[in-house]
Protein backbone atom coordinates (compact mmCIF):
# COMPACT_ATOMS: atom_id res chain seq x y z
CA UNK A 1 0.00 0.00 0.00
CA UNK A 2 1.02 3.56 -0.67
CA UNK A 3 -0.23 5.08 2.58
CA UNK A 4 2.98 5.52 4.56
CA UNK A 5 4.67 7.41 1.72
CA UNK A 6 2.53 10.46 2.36
CA UNK A 7 3.71 10.79 5.95
CA UNK A 8 7.12 11.89 4.70
CA UNK A 9 6.40 13.08 1.15
CA UNK A 10 5.84 16.84 1.08
CA UNK A 11 5.83 18.42 -2.34
CA UNK A 12 5.33 16.21 -5.36
CA UNK A 13 4.11 12.64 -5.92
CA UNK A 14 3.97 11.04 -9.34
CA UNK A 15 2.62 7.54 -9.77
CA UNK A 16 2.50 5.36 -12.85
CA UNK A 17 -0.16 2.64 -12.78
CA UNK A 18 -0.67 -0.15 -15.29
CA UNK A 19 -3.83 -2.23 -15.06
CA UNK A 20 -5.55 -4.74 -17.27
CA UNK A 21 -8.69 -6.50 -16.17
CA UNK A 22 -10.10 -9.28 -18.30
CA UNK A 23 -13.79 -10.23 -18.29
CA UNK A 24 -14.95 -12.74 -15.70
CA UNK A 25 -14.76 -16.26 -17.15
CA UNK A 26 -16.41 -19.44 -15.97
CA UNK A 27 -14.18 -22.04 -14.36
CA UNK A 28 -12.19 -23.93 -16.96
CA UNK A 29 -12.34 -21.14 -19.56
CA UNK A 30 -9.23 -19.24 -20.54
CA UNK A 31 -8.31 -15.56 -20.76
CA UNK A 32 -5.61 -14.76 -23.32
CA UNK A 33 -4.70 -18.45 -23.38
CA UNK A 34 -4.38 -18.68 -19.59
CA UNK A 35 -6.33 -21.30 -17.62
CA UNK A 36 -8.88 -20.72 -14.84
CA UNK A 37 -9.95 -17.30 -16.17
CA UNK A 38 -6.80 -15.66 -14.83
CA UNK A 39 -6.94 -11.87 -14.46
CA UNK A 40 -3.97 -9.54 -13.93
CA UNK A 41 -3.60 -5.88 -12.96
CA UNK A 42 -0.56 -3.91 -11.81
CA UNK A 43 0.50 -0.41 -10.83
CA UNK A 44 3.75 1.24 -9.77
CA UNK A 45 4.77 4.64 -8.47
CA UNK A 46 7.59 7.16 -8.30
CA UNK A 47 7.39 10.21 -6.08
CA UNK A 48 9.36 13.31 -5.24
CA UNK A 49 9.59 14.58 -1.65
CA UNK A 50 11.71 16.72 0.65
CA UNK A 51 14.51 15.28 2.74
CA UNK A 52 15.52 16.51 6.20
CA UNK A 53 17.58 19.33 4.70
CA UNK A 54 14.60 20.67 2.77
CA UNK A 55 15.90 19.55 -0.61
CA UNK A 56 13.68 17.72 -3.04
CA UNK A 57 14.49 14.09 -3.84
CA UNK A 58 13.08 11.42 -6.11
CA UNK A 59 11.84 8.19 -4.53
CA UNK A 60 11.05 5.03 -6.41
CA UNK A 61 8.08 3.55 -4.62
CA UNK A 62 6.46 0.16 -4.99
CA UNK A 63 5.16 -2.03 -7.78
CA UNK A 64 2.05 -4.12 -7.13
CA UNK A 65 0.81 -7.05 -9.18
CA UNK A 66 -2.73 -8.34 -8.53
CA UNK A 67 -3.84 -11.76 -9.76
CA UNK A 68 -7.12 -13.62 -9.41
CA UNK A 69 -8.30 -16.97 -10.74
CA UNK A 70 -11.28 -19.31 -10.59
CA UNK A 71 -10.43 -22.95 -9.87
CA UNK A 72 -14.05 -24.10 -9.92
CA UNK A 73 -17.56 -22.68 -9.81
CA UNK A 74 -17.24 -22.02 -6.08
CA UNK A 75 -13.49 -21.66 -5.42
CA UNK A 76 -11.42 -18.59 -6.30
CA UNK A 77 -7.87 -17.48 -5.49
CA UNK A 78 -6.49 -13.95 -5.18
CA UNK A 79 -2.90 -12.69 -4.88
CA UNK A 80 -1.24 -9.27 -4.55
CA UNK A 81 2.55 -9.10 -4.79
CA UNK A 82 4.28 -5.84 -3.76
CA UNK A 83 7.92 -5.01 -4.39
CA UNK A 84 9.98 -1.91 -3.58
CA UNK A 85 13.65 -0.95 -3.45
CA UNK A 86 14.37 -3.10 -0.39
CA UNK A 87 12.03 -6.09 -0.45
CA UNK A 88 9.31 -8.09 -2.12
CA UNK A 89 6.31 -9.26 -0.11
CA UNK A 90 2.96 -10.93 -0.59
CA UNK A 91 0.37 -8.41 0.61
CA UNK A 92 -2.70 -10.47 -0.28
CA UNK A 93 -3.04 -14.23 -0.79
CA UNK A 94 -6.35 -15.93 -0.03
CA UNK A 95 -8.71 -18.64 -1.18
CA UNK A 96 -12.35 -17.69 -1.56
CA UNK A 97 -15.06 -20.32 -1.24
CA UNK A 98 -18.52 -19.01 -2.07
CA UNK A 99 -21.85 -20.78 -2.00
CA UNK A 100 -23.20 -18.14 -4.36
CA UNK A 101 -21.92 -14.88 -5.77
CA UNK A 102 -19.14 -13.89 -8.12
CA UNK A 103 -15.44 -13.12 -8.08
CA UNK A 104 -13.94 -11.00 -5.28
CA UNK A 105 -11.32 -8.37 -6.13
CA UNK A 106 -7.95 -8.91 -4.37
CA UNK A 107 -8.14 -5.36 -2.95
CA UNK A 108 -10.57 -2.45 -2.85
CA UNK A 109 -14.36 -2.79 -3.00
CA UNK A 110 -15.44 -6.36 -2.40
CA UNK A 111 -18.84 -6.84 -3.95
CA UNK A 112 -20.16 -7.07 -7.46
CA UNK A 113 -23.34 -9.01 -6.64
CA UNK A 114 -25.13 -10.72 -3.79
CA UNK A 115 -23.03 -13.46 -2.25
CA UNK A 116 -21.74 -15.45 0.73
CA UNK A 117 -17.98 -16.06 0.98
CA UNK A 118 -15.39 -17.75 3.20
CA UNK A 119 -11.80 -16.48 2.94
CA UNK A 120 -8.67 -18.14 4.27
CA UNK A 121 -5.29 -16.42 3.95
CA UNK A 122 -3.99 -12.84 4.04
CA UNK A 123 -6.11 -9.83 3.09
CA UNK A 124 -6.91 -6.16 3.76
CA UNK A 125 -9.23 -6.06 6.78
CA UNK A 126 -12.54 -4.22 6.29
CA UNK A 127 -12.66 -1.69 9.16
CA UNK A 128 -14.47 1.61 8.68
CA UNK A 129 -14.78 2.60 5.04
CA UNK A 130 -11.45 4.05 3.84
CA UNK A 131 -9.90 0.57 3.40
CA UNK A 132 -11.73 0.47 0.05
CA UNK A 133 -9.57 3.27 -1.37
CA UNK A 134 -5.97 2.36 -0.47
CA UNK A 135 -4.91 1.84 -4.09
CA UNK A 136 -4.30 4.90 -6.28
CA UNK A 137 -6.68 3.48 -8.89
CA UNK A 138 -9.56 3.45 -6.38
CA UNK A 139 -9.19 6.88 -4.78
CA UNK A 140 -9.92 10.43 -5.93
CA UNK A 141 -7.46 11.87 -3.40
CA UNK A 142 -3.75 11.07 -3.11
CA UNK A 143 -3.37 11.03 0.69
CA UNK A 144 -5.42 9.00 3.12
CA UNK A 145 -7.41 10.51 6.02
CA UNK A 146 -6.11 10.51 9.59
CA UNK A 147 -8.46 7.64 10.47
CA UNK A 148 -6.23 5.47 8.29
CA UNK A 149 -2.85 7.17 8.75
CA UNK A 150 -3.04 7.83 12.50
CA UNK A 151 -5.50 5.36 14.08
CA UNK A 152 -4.86 2.33 11.85
CA UNK A 153 -1.18 3.24 11.32
CA UNK A 154 -1.47 3.17 7.55
CA UNK A 155 -4.17 0.52 7.18
CA UNK A 156 -4.79 -2.99 8.49
CA UNK A 157 -3.68 -6.13 6.64
CA UNK A 158 -3.58 -9.51 8.42
CA UNK A 159 -3.73 -13.28 8.09
CA UNK A 160 -6.63 -15.46 9.18
CA UNK A 161 -10.21 -16.40 8.32
CA UNK A 162 -13.12 -14.18 7.42
CA UNK A 163 -16.76 -14.79 6.51
CA UNK A 164 -18.58 -12.17 4.48
CA UNK A 165 -22.01 -11.88 2.94
CA UNK A 166 -24.32 -9.45 1.20
CA UNK A 167 -28.02 -9.69 0.34
CA UNK A 168 -28.24 -6.26 -1.30
CA UNK A 169 -29.50 -4.37 1.75
CA UNK A 170 -27.23 -5.75 4.50
CA UNK A 171 -23.59 -6.78 4.24
CA UNK A 172 -21.30 -8.16 6.92
CA UNK A 173 -17.68 -9.16 7.53
CA UNK A 174 -16.55 -11.25 10.49
CA UNK A 175 -12.96 -12.41 11.00
CA UNK A 176 -10.51 -14.24 13.24
CA UNK A 177 -6.93 -13.00 12.71
CA UNK A 178 -3.41 -13.09 14.17
CA UNK A 179 -3.97 -9.56 15.45
CA UNK A 180 -1.87 -6.47 16.08
CA UNK A 181 0.34 -8.17 18.70
CA UNK A 182 0.75 -11.73 17.37
CA UNK A 183 -2.03 -13.15 19.50
CA UNK A 184 -5.65 -13.34 18.36
CA UNK A 185 -8.06 -10.77 17.00
CA UNK A 186 -11.79 -11.07 16.47
CA UNK A 187 -14.00 -8.46 14.90
CA UNK A 188 -16.20 -7.47 12.04
CA UNK A 189 -18.13 -4.83 10.19
CA UNK A 190 -21.87 -4.57 9.58
CA UNK A 191 -23.05 -2.41 6.68
CA UNK A 192 -26.60 -1.31 5.84
CA UNK A 193 -27.38 -0.29 2.24
CA UNK A 194 -31.18 -0.01 2.17
CA UNK A 195 -31.39 1.98 -1.08
CA UNK A 196 -28.51 0.48 -3.06
CA UNK A 197 -27.30 -2.42 -5.12
CA UNK A 198 -24.39 -4.40 -3.62
CA UNK A 199 -20.84 -3.09 -3.77
CA UNK A 200 -19.18 -2.87 -7.15
CA UNK A 201 -15.76 -4.16 -8.05
CA UNK A 202 -13.12 -1.46 -7.81
CA UNK A 203 -13.00 -0.96 -11.58
CA UNK A 204 -16.74 -0.45 -11.96
CA UNK A 205 -16.89 2.82 -9.96
CA UNK A 206 -20.56 2.31 -9.09
CA UNK A 207 -21.41 4.47 -6.05
CA UNK A 208 -23.75 3.39 -3.29
CA UNK A 209 -26.85 5.52 -2.73
CA UNK A 210 -26.41 5.23 1.03
CA UNK A 211 -24.51 3.03 3.45
CA UNK A 212 -24.08 3.07 7.20
CA UNK A 213 -21.36 0.91 8.75
CA UNK A 214 -20.35 -0.16 12.25
CA UNK A 215 -16.98 -1.87 12.91
CA UNK A 216 -15.40 -3.46 15.99
CA UNK A 217 -12.05 -5.15 16.77
CA UNK A 218 -10.87 -6.97 19.91
CA UNK A 219 -7.17 -7.84 20.01
CA UNK A 220 -5.94 -10.29 22.67
CA UNK A 221 -2.86 -12.27 23.59
CA UNK A 222 -2.68 -16.05 23.20
CA UNK A 223 -4.62 -16.52 26.49
CA UNK A 224 -7.40 -14.14 25.37
CA UNK A 225 -6.36 -11.27 27.66
CA UNK A 226 -7.35 -7.95 26.09
CA UNK A 227 -4.56 -5.99 24.36
CA UNK A 228 -6.44 -3.47 22.21
CA UNK A 229 -9.97 -2.46 21.34
CA UNK A 230 -11.05 -0.43 18.31
CA UNK A 231 -14.40 0.63 16.89
CA UNK A 232 -15.59 2.80 14.04
CA UNK A 233 -18.75 4.21 12.49
CA UNK A 234 -18.91 5.28 8.87
CA UNK A 235 -21.46 6.55 6.38
CA UNK A 236 -21.48 7.15 2.63
CA UNK A 237 -24.16 8.83 0.53
CA UNK A 238 -24.37 9.56 -3.20
CA UNK A 239 -26.80 11.60 -5.24
CA UNK A 240 -26.19 12.21 -8.93
CA UNK A 241 -22.66 13.64 -9.22
CA UNK A 242 -22.13 14.18 -5.46
CA UNK A 243 -20.69 11.71 -2.94
CA UNK A 244 -20.15 12.36 0.75
CA UNK A 245 -18.32 10.20 3.30
CA UNK A 246 -17.94 10.32 7.08
CA UNK A 247 -15.77 8.13 9.30
CA UNK A 248 -15.08 8.19 13.05
CA UNK A 249 -12.58 5.79 14.59
CA UNK A 250 -11.25 5.04 18.11
CA UNK A 251 -8.46 2.66 19.12
CA UNK A 252 -7.42 2.00 22.76
CA UNK A 253 -4.32 0.12 23.88
CA UNK A 254 -4.53 -1.58 27.28
CA UNK A 255 -1.99 -1.60 30.12
CA UNK A 256 -0.65 -5.02 29.10
CA UNK A 257 1.06 -3.54 26.04
CA UNK A 258 1.12 0.21 26.76
CA UNK A 259 1.77 1.60 30.28
CA UNK A 260 0.24 4.91 29.20
CA UNK A 261 -2.95 3.19 27.98
CA UNK A 262 -2.94 5.22 24.77
CA UNK A 263 -6.21 6.19 23.11
CA UNK A 264 -6.10 7.31 19.47
CA UNK A 265 -9.12 8.78 17.72
CA UNK A 266 -9.80 10.53 14.42
CA UNK A 267 -12.62 11.51 12.09
CA UNK A 268 -13.04 12.97 8.63
CA UNK A 269 -15.69 14.38 6.31
CA UNK A 270 -14.97 13.98 2.61
CA UNK A 271 -16.95 15.51 -0.25
CA UNK A 272 -16.60 14.58 -3.93
CA UNK A 273 -18.32 16.14 -6.93
CA UNK A 274 -18.02 14.89 -10.51
CA UNK A 275 -17.89 17.54 -13.24
CA UNK A 276 -18.03 15.07 -16.14
CA UNK A 277 -20.48 17.13 -18.19
CA UNK A 278 -19.34 20.57 -17.12
CA UNK A 279 -15.67 20.67 -18.13
CA UNK A 280 -13.66 19.62 -21.16
CA UNK A 281 -12.28 16.50 -19.45
CA UNK A 282 -14.12 14.22 -17.00
CA UNK A 283 -13.11 15.67 -13.64
CA UNK A 284 -13.99 15.01 -10.00
CA UNK A 285 -13.33 17.57 -7.26
CA UNK A 286 -12.82 16.61 -3.64
CA UNK A 287 -12.46 18.33 -0.26
CA UNK A 288 -11.71 16.71 3.09
CA UNK A 289 -11.51 17.95 6.67
CA UNK A 290 -10.07 15.61 9.29
CA UNK A 291 -8.92 15.68 12.88
CA UNK A 292 -6.87 13.23 14.92
CA UNK A 293 -5.61 13.06 18.48
CA UNK A 294 -3.53 10.77 20.68
CA UNK A 295 -4.09 10.72 24.46
CA UNK A 296 -2.09 11.22 26.61
CA UNK A 297 -1.03 14.17 24.45
CA UNK A 298 2.61 14.88 23.61
CA UNK A 299 2.30 18.25 25.35
CA UNK A 300 0.34 19.36 28.37
CA UNK A 301 -0.47 22.88 27.18
CA UNK A 302 -1.49 23.63 23.57
CA UNK A 303 0.29 26.51 21.89
CA UNK A 304 1.63 27.67 18.55
CA UNK A 305 5.27 27.46 19.61
CA UNK A 306 5.17 24.09 21.36
CA UNK A 307 2.69 22.42 19.05
CA UNK A 308 -0.93 21.51 19.48
CA UNK A 309 -2.56 18.59 21.27
CA UNK A 310 -4.20 17.37 18.06
CA UNK A 311 -3.90 17.43 14.27
CA UNK A 312 -6.48 19.25 12.15
CA UNK A 313 -6.03 19.21 8.39
CA UNK A 314 -7.78 20.45 5.26
CA UNK A 315 -7.16 18.75 1.91
CA UNK A 316 -8.63 19.59 -1.47
CA UNK A 317 -7.92 18.76 -5.09
CA UNK A 318 -9.15 16.95 -8.15
CA UNK A 319 -8.81 13.89 -10.34
CA UNK A 320 -9.18 14.24 -14.10
CA UNK A 321 -8.82 12.21 -17.28
CA UNK A 322 -6.57 14.18 -19.67
CA UNK A 323 -7.90 14.11 -23.19
CA UNK A 324 -10.98 12.29 -21.97
CA UNK A 325 -9.05 9.01 -21.86
CA UNK A 326 -10.31 6.35 -19.47
CA UNK A 327 -6.77 5.00 -19.17
CA UNK A 328 -5.02 8.16 -17.94
CA UNK A 329 -5.76 9.75 -14.56
CA UNK A 330 -4.07 12.85 -13.15
CA UNK A 331 -4.55 13.95 -9.53
CA UNK A 332 -3.66 17.15 -7.72
CA UNK A 333 -3.97 17.77 -3.96
CA UNK A 334 -3.24 20.63 -1.55
CA UNK A 335 -3.05 20.20 2.23
CA UNK A 336 -3.03 22.73 5.05
CA UNK A 337 -2.67 21.97 8.78
CA UNK A 338 -4.82 24.20 11.00
CA UNK A 339 -3.34 22.46 14.07
CA UNK A 340 -0.38 20.11 14.40
CA UNK A 341 1.23 18.09 17.17
CA UNK A 342 4.98 18.27 17.82
CA UNK A 343 5.48 15.02 15.86
CA UNK A 344 3.63 16.38 12.85
CA UNK A 345 5.64 19.61 12.98
CA UNK A 346 8.82 17.55 12.59
CA UNK A 347 7.85 16.47 9.08
CA UNK A 348 10.32 17.76 6.46
CA UNK A 349 9.09 21.03 4.99
CA UNK A 350 6.40 21.65 7.62
CA UNK A 351 7.47 25.27 7.95
CA UNK A 352 5.78 25.93 4.62
CA UNK A 353 2.42 24.86 6.19
CA UNK A 354 1.04 24.28 2.67
CA UNK A 355 1.75 20.90 1.10
CA UNK A 356 0.90 19.90 -2.47
CA UNK A 357 1.01 16.62 -4.31
CA UNK A 358 0.36 15.44 -7.82
CA UNK A 359 -0.05 11.92 -9.15
CA UNK A 360 -0.30 10.33 -12.58
CA UNK A 361 -2.00 6.94 -12.96
CA UNK A 362 -2.08 5.01 -16.22
CA UNK A 363 -4.16 1.90 -16.86
CA UNK A 364 -4.23 -0.38 -19.87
Amino acid sequence: MEIDKFKSGIAFAAALGIGAAAPVYAAGDTAAGLPFGLEFSAFGDVQSSYDDTGRQKLDFGSLELDVSAEFSDDLQGALALVTDQTSTAVAVAFLDYHTFGGRIAPRGRLWVEKGFHLHIGQFDVPFGSDWQFFASTDSISISRPLTTDLVMEGGYNDTGIRVLGNNGSINFNTFLLHGFNSGRLVGGRLGLTPFSDPFSLKGAQEPKTFEFGLSYLLDTDSSWKKNEVAWAVDAEASRDAWTGRFEYMVRRKELLIDPARTVTRAWHITQEYALDEEVFWPTTLFARYDQGTVQPAEILTPGASAGDDHDARIAAGFKTNPGGSENVHWKFEVQHYRAATPSTREMPGFGRRLFWYTQLVLSI
